[in-house]
């Protein structure tokens, strides 16, 4: 062997020996000094991130954009529903045309009255539904010495005044019929189809309630009209689970009035005879009572109006009637109309300017319309579009903030007119129906 192969297995075995030292250190137990490892390069740690100071500012405008992007349509949709409405409150129409006009069969004197948008004719032979085309819905033979009716959304109850017969209708047709004991003096009917009758014996009245079907239900009002009074006016809400009614009774030789609030629900059993309130009148007068809705009521006196709101303090206790705003009126009244969210009363004029004078309220007693009338009218009511003021030649119609729409003739006799839109009318009279535009 050269000295250079002995060189070279030197240098072998120097590298065996690191080897195995480096490998019994990697087997030693824990506790014991290992051997130096040679320097190992090491990643740097990643440097934690900055924090955002813009974040929230970022996230305020995504947010904010997005609302944007649901409230611009919606504020368009307001805007242009509110230019539509004003347009239409101050448009005026100038002239009609006669779309179509159909022939009716009287059957004698008959009554029109508003039917949800149709109407509903009635005489001592029968009545009919007559719907906005002008066609007739149905018919309902009968016969009456003195019809009356009452409508309350899509019911309306006909009876014979000091008869005994009572029909009761929804938009399909007669639904029930009663026959009572006792003569009919006066009827009403809720939203839902509830009858309420007045019947008379002798010095006593009774207040007997149907359902829509002609049941007769287990509720009874009795009053004795020496008393407790006659009751000269009764509305039923359009639940049916309140009743207002207006007694005339004399003490100490004048003539004095009340009103009473009744309950039929299952709370209204705990007060005593049901009633929820009573209010004194005095010697004011109030012929008529009305609900609009479960929780406005108001009584029409022979001097103004009164409003009551109903709240209800718990599901377990009534509805409690308070007094809100009463109107008084130093003018005769002449008429008095309503809807189901408007109360309308025309007085004598306040001065000469005017021969009339028009006030019209909302439910809660709050005054929206104060306008001087110079037309002779026989008929006044209000719906969704206006006021309306027509006798059997000619009409007016205002708006509700007293923009005269529209002023004249309708091309015929006008015994009953029905608003179908803000410029289209329902024009019957002289045996005739027909659809009247306004341009």
């Amino acid at each position: 062997m050269t000295d250079q192969d002995r060189e070279r297995e030197r240098k072998k075995s120097r590298l065996r020996s690191r080897m195995l030292v480096t490998d019994s250190d990697e087997k030693k137990p824990a506790g014991k000094k290992a051997a130096p490892q040679p320097a190992q390069k090491r990643e740097a740690a990643p440097a934690p991130e900055e924090k955002d100071d813009h974040y929230e500012l970022r996230l305020f405008l995504y947010r904010a954009f997005k609302s944007l992007l649901v409230l611009i349509p919606a504020a368009g949709l307001v805007v242009g529903a509110f230019i539509l409405y004003t347009n239409f409150q101050n448009k005026e129409y100038l002239t009609f045309e006669v779309s179509w006009e159909k022939e009716i069969a009287e059957g004698g004197a008959s009554v029109y009255t508003a039917y949800g948008s149709n109407v509903l004719k009635y005489n001592q032979d029968g009545a009919s539904y007559i719907n906005s085309a002008g066609d007739v819905v149905w018919n309902e033979a009968y016969e009456m010495r003195a019809p009356m009716a009452a409508v309350n959304g899509s019911y309306a109850a006909i009876a014979d005044r000091e008869g005994r017969s009572i029909y009761i209708f929804d938009e399909n047709g007669c639904q029930g019929q009663v026959s009572t004991t006792l003569p009919v003096t006066g009827i009403t009917v809720a939203g839902q189809g509830m009858v309420a009758v007045l019947l008379e014996e002798d010095e006593v009245c009774y207040i007997n309630f149907f359902d829509r079907a002609g049941g007769k239900l287990d509720i009874e009002v009795k009053m004795w009209m020496n008393s407790q009074g006659y009751p000269v006016a009764f509305a039923l809400s359009p639940s049916g689970t309140q009743m207002m009614l207006s007694c005339i009774y004399a003490d100490a030789g004048s003539m004095q009035n009340k009103l009473a609030f009744l309950n039929f629900s299952e709370v209204g059993e705990e007060l005593q005879d049901r009633t929820a309130g009573g209010f004194e009148l005095g010697g004011t007068v109030a012929p008529q009572v009305v609900f609009m809705g479960d929780t406005r009521a108001c009584a029409f006196l022979d001097n103004g109006l009164a409003f009551f709101s109903m709240q209800q303090l718990s599901p377990k206790t009534p509805l409690l009637p308070e007094p809100g705003t009463r109107v008084t009126y130093a003018e005769e009244i002449r008429s008095v109309f309503y809807d189901n969210t408007r109360i309308g009363v025309v007085t004598v004029g306040r001065n000469g300017d005017t021969p009339y004078q028009l006030y019209l309220y909302d439910s809660s007693g709050r005054l929206l319309l104060d306008k001087g009338i110079d037309f002779d009218y026989e008929t006044v009511q209000v719906c969704n579009y206006g006021v309306c003021l027509y006798n059997r030649s000619e009409c007016r119609i205002y708006s509700f903030n007293g923009q005269l729409k529209y002023a004249g003739e309708l091309g015929g006799s006008i015994g009953k007119l029905v608003m179908l839109s803000p410029y289209r009318l329902l024009r019957i009279g002289d045996q005739k129906v027909a659809e009247v535009v306004l341009q």
